[in-house]
This record gives structure tokens, sequence and C-alpha cells, in this order.
């Protein structure tokens, strides 16, 4: 990805400050190498960002970016990811993360998941449903990091020609 095409689609730095969440971490969003588009700098963010996206909790967007700024990856990058988990994502890929989690446990009996028996029955359904985040988060950042530094690759390769 050449970095003239991220320019035009990342946030600005003024836009990603205007967002009231991220207010809590200050002078740290004025750090320049958060806002690098050095290909480490935006493979890093990408690895975070879909790694997080796929962990079912709260305020993913300030655990993304707490994470940004301690590992000095490209800040701009990890907010958008964080949406791979939307309203509409969601049911699919925790229904997903918790069969995963069934099929690596061997789960003889597992229970049957939707959102109420997840309420209810929590304690059986969170090992499944973490161990299948684990694996999925792992599973799908490294192979976006992969194929993403696979075309950015070819990319300066082809422009160099």
């Amino acid at each position: 990805m050449p970095r003239a095409k991220l320019r035009k689609i990342l946030p600005s730095h003024e836009k990603i400050k205007e967002q009231k969440i991220l207010r809590i971490f200050g002078e740290l969003l004025n750090k320049r190498e958060i806002w690098s588009l050095s290909r480490k700098k935006i493979l890093g963010g990408v690895f975070i960002g879909i790694f997080v996206a796929f962990i079912p909790m709260p305020f993913q967007m300030v655990l993304v970016a707490f994470l940004a700024i301690l590992f000095k990856v490209n800040f701009p990058i990890t907010l958008p990811l964080v949406w791979i988990t939307n309203p509409l994502t969601m049911p699919f890929i925790y229904y997903a993360e918790y069969e995963i989690g069934n099929f690596i446990l061997n789960v003889k009996d597992p229970i049957k998941f939707s959102f109420e028996t997840m309420e209810q029955n929590i304690g059986e359904i969170a090992l499944s449903l973490y161990v299948g985040t684990a694996f999925l988060s792992i599973v799908c950042s490294f192979g976006a990091v992969f194929i993403l530094n696979l075309l950015w690759i070819r990319d300066v390769k082809r422009k160099r020609k």
C-alpha cells in the first residue's frame, strides 16, 4: 500500500483527537511514531487492530488505542479495524469463535449458543468462547499481516520497475 493511498484513507490527526473516548490519552496522541506510515508501523497497527477486534469485550477502541501507543504502531489504522466486529457481524463472529473453541477443547455436549443462553450459561460458554477467540484472533491477525506485507512489497517492486 503506497503511503499516498493511506493518507487519503486514514482519518486525520485532528479527526481522531476529536473522539471523546480517546481524550483520556491526552498528549500521548502527539507521539510522532504512532502517526508514522512506515510499513512496519502499519503492519503492527493492522495486527493489533484485528487481534483486538475479535475479542468479545466492551470498549475495544480504548484498548486498541492504548496498545497502539504502548507498542508505538500506527494509531489511525488500528481504530477502524476494531470495527470488524460491529453490531451486524458480532453474532456471526462470536458464534464461530464459540464453535472453534468447542472443537479445540473437544466438548462432547456443547450448549446451544444464543444470546439468551449466553447470559444464563456464561460460565460454561466462556471457556469455549475465549479459546476460540484466542485462536481466531491469532490466525486472522497473522494472516492479515502476512498478506498485507506481501502486497506492500509487490507494490513497491512494481513501482521501482
